[in-house]
């Protein structure tokens, strides 16, 4: 039976989702999925706002994806294993930065001026101690310099830059960009806990003591961004030497410090402390988070795929180009905070012992 391209390319479209579908309602995890899909359903605010810095990201971002041809998404056998590779990739940066965090560290200074100002007038309200007069200048000069590379941003839309200013606004934007992925993942897996663990009746709450949370651990979230500053640049590396073998070790590394985020939000106390936390909740979680794993690599694979041979087809109409990106967006988006915020339930539940009941 002779089929036009189209046509095949639903129907096996249309297979790949029912057996999807048929796995996941036997899925041993299926209680973790419904509850973070629950969570989805009721914030729908996290996944527009997720699609909103998906598209800030095609349009302003420093690296994008390479766009398939039709002829190449036609061809499983070139296709597969690069697909592959990119939804492991994109799976393995999820635990760490959920939102692509350039532009939105433009908003980092401005985060930095609220806590340094809540810090000088209420400073025993984050963290165990009173911070020292060094961590207060320290903070104070931080959020300086940040405001600083703003306008070094700034400057650069209407001029080129000298060299020197360049590379600093470069190595800024680095900088910060690591913070804003360290902040956001901290929040976000606060905003969790508080929907898990309710602590005030009031839902529309939850994000600002989310917040709050993520304030009074400023310190963990600067040595988490420091973790982050060191695979984004292997992630640079890896993007300019594509076949390497060091992007899969670069993917085994997020991988194995997935559960950290969840440790600096979870666990007060110094940042070594919160490493070996994670590795503790990755060793008690690593079963379930593996069946999630074969579960969202076959999602994201299929969403990949679909995203890509929409844009493929629509590669010569303009306007049917404008439907579908943040068409494509928005559903990137509800399945990355889906399959996040699970793996967070998981990593939650199961990474700490609960207490007897006697």
């Amino acid at each position: 039976m002779n089929l036009a391209l189209w046509q095949s390319t639903a129907l096996a479209l249309l297979g790949f989702i029912a057996g999807l579908a048929l796995h996941l309602r036997w899925h041993p995890l299926r209680q973790h999925l419904s509850d973070a899909w629950d969570l989805v359903r009721l914030r729908p605010v996290l996944v527009v706002f997720t699609a909103g810095a998906m598209l800030l990201a095609s349009v302003l971002g420093e690296t994008r994806p390479a766009a398939h041809t039709l002829v190449q998404l036609t061809d499983w056998r070139e296709i597969l294993l690069p697909l592959t590779r990119d939804a492991a990739a994109h799976l393995a940066v999820l635990p760490h930065a959920l939102l692509p965090p350039w532009p939105l560290a433009c908003l980092v200074p401005l985060a930095l001026l609220f806590l340094t100002i809540r810090l000088w007038r209420w400073p025993y309200r984050y963290g165990e101690r009173r911070p020292g007069p060094e961590q207060k200048l320290i903070l104070l000069a931080t959020t300086l310099l940040g405001f600083a590379w703003l306008v070094l941003e700034g400057t650069s839309l209407r001029r080129m830059l000298p060299e020197g200013a360049e590379t600093v606004k470069l190595g800024l934007r680095y900088i910060f960009t690591a913070i804003a992925a360290a902040g956001m993942q901290v929040w976000l897996a606060r905003f969790v806990i508080a929907w898990e663990k309710p602590q005030d009746t009031e839902a529309e709450r939850d994000a600002t003591a989310a917040l709050e949370h993520t304030f009074a651990r400023w310190q963990s979230v600067a040595a988490l961004a420091g973790f982050n500053l060191l695979w984004m640049s292997w992630r640079l590396w890896q993007l300019s030497t594509p076949q390497s073998i060091g992007g899969w070790f670069w993917i085994e590394l997020l991988l194995l410090f997935a559960a950290l985020p969840v440790a600096v939000a979870a666990v007060p106390g110094h940042f070594l402390h919160q490493g070996a936390t994670a590795l503790r909740i990755l060793l008690r979680a690593c079963v379930p988070l593996l069946l999630l794993a074969v579960t969202a690599l076959a999602a994201v694979l299929l969403a990949q795929y679909t995203a890509a041979m929409a844009q493929a087809l629509c590669a010569t109409e303009p306007l049917w180009c404008l439907l579908v990106l943040p068409l494509n967006a928005l559903v990137l988006a509800m399945l990355d905070c889906w399959l996040l915020l699970t793996a967070l339930l998981i990593m939650l539940r199961h990474g700490f012992p609960r207490p007897t009941s006697e």
